[in-house]
């Protein structure tokens, strides 16, 4: 089996259909070796993306081209079997009749390798993720997190110019997806194709991807390095994906910034115009009177849902300016918060940053 050279696998696509109420219109293009992270609320367009890439859904219009190789134009399509294409899913999907070694061993015997060959290849994969000493054993036999390194090392026995992820590590517990992230990381930064990642974890995102991609209503919303995405998000499920509280507003030359509700908020670093405006929730403080001092912004809030995490809480509030603190558990207790009641919140004026829409 011959394998695509480097200069083969760079990715141009233009995703548009229509599926269900949705009219997608999603444009994907990488380099070969970089990871996309396309992120996105349910029902957005993600998955029918990847489905469009795999060949499973045609496209209305628009086009997928690997390496200048045209996949699919709107005319003329390449069935999903004659793509170079590995797909990873939540579900591993692994035979559960034959060991891991046979089970990676199936991509190239489905594509006519002898069996000798097809297995030096699994091998070769499974060492690669770590599992060379398991290659006898039969999924039941390997923990959830081994299970989806064999499916990741299925996906890539096959040689694929595009490497495709739909929410690769969503059935896993909290600390086995954190071992199973590390290893699929260290894997991908060995493979030279494209890799598409779907996911709904912006950790998952923000520690394996090298560019975002967000999918709203079928279209992109933003697009980006992680470190930009994080520095300036542009709609409100950017900001929370990266846990900010964002606001859509027109700012001035005095530091005001009256938000799209009515809200308005006080910063240090005006920006005039159509502007975003951006405050971390660990710079909300929770008071259960007029804080003393001089925060420019203070509102009287009510509290909407109390949530922990780990040492810390978030709150969310309403009002005049929704808004989520974060703040320890000491002083969840000691302020004695809870679902209902009303609390003022303040701000600094230095913690508002704005930047144009």
């Amino acid at each position: 089996m011959s394998s695509p050279t480097r200069g083969d696998k760079a990715l141009d696509a233009r995703i548009r259909l229509s599926r269900g109420a949705t009219e997608v219109d999603v444009s994907l293009t990488a380099e070969p070796g970089q990871v996309i992270g396309v992120l996105g609320p349910n029902g957005g367009g993600k998955t029918t993306s990847v489905l469009a890439l795999a060949g499973v859904l045609p496209l209305t219009e628009g086009h997928v081209r690997v390496g200048g190789a045209v996949w699919d134009d709107g005319r003329r399509r390449l069935a999903p079997e004659q793509r170079q294409v590995g797909l990873m899913l939540a579900d591993s999907l692994l035979f559960p009749h034959l060991r891991a070694l046979d089970n990676v061993a199936f991509g190239p015997r489905s594509r006519g390798v002898p069996r000798h060959r097809a297995r030096e290849r699994a091998r070769t994969e499974l060492e690669r993720v770590g599992l060379a000493d398991r290659e006898s054993s039969r999924p039941r036999e390997l923990s959830s997190g081994q299970q989806a390194r064999v499916a990741l090392a299925r996906a890539l026995a096959t040689d694929p110019a595009l490497l495709l992820l739909d929410e690769p590590l969503a059935a896993l517990d909290a600390d086995t997806r954190a071992r199973t992230r590390s290893d699929l990381a260290a894997r991908l930064a060995a493979y030279d194709g494209v890799t598409v990642l779907v996911t709904h974890d912006p950790l998952d995102a923000l520690t394996l991807a090298d560019h975002l991609v967000f999918v709203e209503d079928g279209q992109v919303t933003q697009t980006g390095t992680p470190a930009e995405v994080l520095s300036e998000p542009r709609s409100a499920y950017v900001g929370t994906v990266v846990g900010l509280n964002l606001y859509a507003g027109q700012g001035d030359s005095h530091g005001h910034v009256r938000t799209a509700d009515g809200g308005l908020l006080v910063t240090t670093s005006p920006t005039e115009g159509r502007v975003w405006a951006t405050v971390p929730p660990s710079a909300v403080s929770l008071h259960l009177h007029v804080p003393e001092g001089s925060p420019r912004n203070t509102w009287r809030l009510r509290i909407a849902s109390v949530t922990m995490q780990g040492q810390s809480a978030r709150v969310g509030l309403v009002g005049d300016l929704p808004l989520t603190a974060e703040v320890t558990l000491e002083s969840v207790t000691a302020l004695g918060l809870q679902v209902g009641q009303d609390v003022w919140a303040a701000v600094k004026a230095t913690e508002v940053r704005t930047y144009l829409r």
